[in-house]
């Protein structure tokens, strides 16, 4: 009942119907919607006041000064706030470890109970993933207080941008503007500005074999290490000469190992020097 109360843009939840988690996720991504969201945090947390506290958990977490929730929707309260550098690195923390997100984010248009008679469509508010090249997120925003929002994320030849060029991600927020149509060619600057100056020097793919180990008296004759992500430096395009080498540094292994556990690090140099 609680989150079918909800106002504002919303997917017509109603009292006793059956959702799959696949399409609140259409609705909350693609939608805003916030009978969705709160039909969500309901679910994990119990209670959306649950839910908040996990959310401002999770951001002192990651270290973030300026934000704090006071309900899961976006919706204007007092005490509610973020500020573009700390969306920008919450979108970051989703892209890297919940990346399938973006299955849900990168489509224009599609429908929610499908195959039932309540059929309904939706149409992504975020337009850059239909307009704009390499466009697959993320999330817009609006309301009266905080008007036109949009942080934005795009991936073109292995190069990621989330408004951060001091890492591999760069993130184009925008928070206040006006109007949408503001908000979107503010954002398509900024992601033109980002892969216009910057690439990325691929070293190594993720899952890409970075150094062998022979095994003794084992059923296999050696034990292969990939990297957990991909191994690249973001650098500007007036420094793509810079050549870029590599070395892996085990720890003291304790056999056996599985998939998945951690057993070293990978130094990136350049010229010898740590990078």
């Amino acid at each position: 009942q609680n989150a079918a109360d909800m106002g504002g843009s919303q997917i017509y939840l109603s009292v006793g119907e059956t959702i799959s988690t696949r399409d609140l996720f259409k609705g909350i991504s693609m939608a805003s919607a916030n009978d969705a969201t709160v039909q969500m945090a309901e679910v994990l947390a119990g209670t959306e006041s649950s839910f908040v506290n996990m959310m401002n958990k999770k951001v002192q977490e990651i270290g973030l000064k300026h934000t704090q929730f006071k309900n899961c929707t976006g919706l204007d309260e007092e005490g509610h706030y973020s500020s573009a550098y700390d969306m920008a690195m919450i979108a970051r923390e989703l892209i890297v470890n919940y990346p399938e997100i973006l299955e849900f984010s990168s489509v224009y248009e599609d429908y929610l109970r499908e195959d039932t008679k309540n059929k309904f469509w939706l149409v992504n508010t975020n337009k850059l993933v239909r307009f704009y090249d390499g466009a697959d997120g993320l999330k817009t925003g609006h309301t009266d207080a905080a008007k036109y929002c949009l942080a934005a994320t795009a991936k073109k030849n292995d190069l990621r941008f989330i408004a951060s060029s001091i890492t591999s991600w760069f993130i184009a927020i925008v928070l206040g503007e006006e109007d949408s149509k503001t908000r979107n060619q503010e954002v398509m600057e900024l992601l033109d500005y980002g892969f216009n100056n910057y690439r990325m020097n691929l070293l190594k793919s993720k899952d890409e074999v970075v150094k062998t180990m022979p095994l003794d008296k084992a059923t296999k004759s050696k034990v292969s290490f990939v990297p957990v992500s991909d191994i690249g430096i973001l650098s500007k395009v007036s420094e793509q000469k810079k050549k870029y080498t590599y070395d892996v540094k085990l720890d003291k292994i304790s056999l056996p190992v599985k998939p998945g556990d951690v057993v070293g690090k990978v130094v990136v140099k350049n010229k010898n020097k740590k990078v």
